[in-house]
């Protein structure tokens, strides 16, 4: 019996690509086993976005070497193309596969590893895409985690719907280690969500470096998403980050209407600056991205908004930093996530001048995340007295507190004795938490 651990660092099409990889070496006859136990292989998909998450894989990588020696330890993802040779320079790692050949990890692994396959079945037939092992959980997330914009549970899957970027912001290097936008095929997509509701799945997350750019053959996002609604028997959908350029009307329509589209928009801001916003090569200016999102809440204000802003880019001054400060505190976002300047070697940014030093940045992040838990404390009390439909994060043992995520993406906990399963339930909002609603669990 061969056993494998994976971990991911980063983003939702990380942790998509991780169950992929997960599924195809358990129909190869591997067992899987939560990452922080022994096994013989170990699996880690890395991210590259921010120093913090280099430096956590590199945390990760360590791990694994002490967890088991003798392990074959694997480093696949956005670090292991940004930085290939310092992460095959890290004691314990065998092998460095870049993102292009994650598809192809297991015929690698038996031409460069036979061991691992020695007295395993060669494949499973039947095996499901997306396994997810009964040793493998999901603690519930933090608000303030910079590694992740969202941390999925055994009960809610992304599917990816694309890869690549043509953006080029000037403080990114996604498009150097994912290469240029490309879109999948939208019957490949809708095969993929059939065979999770098939599992057992109630809700899926449309996931891509860029989705707001997605066209198979001149079929959009909208039309992407209507056509998953007619053709699948999906509870409901939800869809992950989308530059605020890129919603129209069709698609606001879907989030502010359509019971089967989860009522929250993840729009990236950056900066509040424009002076910032040019400088990091951004596609809108600060009055179009408020445009936008009150556009969105005069449509339903139960939507759920969110924003990304990095805090010391170079050359952010005090004025240009109260200007992204004002946009948290308007009341038109309900919640963020602050990310730290940090260089991106071989990004444009990186030669800027202008840099801060790390005790502003420090500053300046407390105040934005202070600034974000207000403004998300303010949007959940909006929502007292109104009844949710809630999916658990996570199997809690018998007795303790129910978990779970609202489809407007807010965090609510029940005194149930529910075992955290997939299915999805009616929760009244009762009371307001430090960073989550308690609620009543409706029969």
């Amino acid at each position: 019996m061969t056993t494998v651990a994976l971990e991911t660092v980063g983003c939702r099409l990380n942790q998509y690509e991780t169950e992929k990889m997960a599924s195809k070496l358990i129909a190869q006859g591997m067992v899987r086993v939560a990452y922080d136990h022994p096994a013989d292989l170990y699996i880690l998909n890395s991210c590259t976005v921010t120093g913090h998450a280099d430096a956590d894989c590199r945390k990760l990588v360590n791990r694994a070497f002490r967890a088991n020696k003798d392990a074959v330890i694997v480093v696949t993802g956005c670090y292991a193309v940004s930085e290939r040779e310092a992460v095959a320079a890290l004691q314990g790692v065998d092998l460095v596969v870049g993102n292009e050949e994650k598809e192809r990890l297991p015929e690698i692994l038996r031409v460069k590893f036979p061991r691992l396959f020695d007295g395993i079945a060669g494949d499973k037939t039947g095996a499901a895409d997306n396994v997810a092992s009964p040793v493998l959980e999901t603690g519930f997330p933090s608000s303030t985690d910079e590694l992740s914009l969202d941390v999925f549970s055994r009960n809610r899957r992304p599917v990816k719907i694309g890869d690549g970027c043509n953006q080029d912001c000037s403080y990114c290097i996604v498009p150097s280690v994912r290469g240029r936008l490309t879109c999948l095929e939208a019957e490949a997509i809708i095969d993929d969500v059939r065979r999770l509701v098939d599992d057992g799945y109630h809700e899926v997350v449309l996931t891509a470096v860029h989705i707001g750019q997605y066209d198979d053959r001149g079929l959009k996002l909208a039309a992407l998403t209507e056509k998953i609604l007619a053709e699948t028997d999906l509870s409901r959908l939800r869809l992950s980050s989308l530059e605020p350029n890129e919603l129209d009307d069709r698609l606001m329509a879907l989030v502010a209407h359509n019971p089967r589209v989860c009522r929250h928009l993840h729009l990236p801001l950056q900066s509040g600056s424009n002076r910032i916003l040019d400088l990091m090569h951004r596609p809108y200016h600060r009055q179009d991205y408020l445009a936008v999102v009150r556009r969105v809440k005069q449509a339903n204000p139960d939507i759920t908004i969110g924003c990304d802003l990095i805090v010391g880019f170079p050359g952010e001054g005090e004025e240009d930093f109260n200007e992204s400060l004002a946009v948290l505190t308007s009341g038109d976002v309900d919640y963020g996530h602050i990310f730290s300047y940090s260089d991106r070697p071989g990004t444009p940014a990186a030669e800027f001048s202008g840099k801060l030093s790390p005790a502003i940045i420090k500053e300046r992040s407390r105040l934005a995340r202070d600034a974000c838990h207000t403004a998300r404390r303010r949007h959940m009390r909006s929502q007292l007295g109104q009844i949710l439909e809630v999916i658990s994060e996570g199997r809690p043992p018998a007795g303790t507190v129910y978990r779970g995520i609202s489809d407007n993406y807010l965090r609510v906990k029940a005194r149930a004795g529910l075992s955290g399963g997939r299915e999805i339930v009616r929760l009244k909002a009762t009371a307001l938490g430090n960073d989550f609603l308690e609620g009543e669990i409706i029969e």
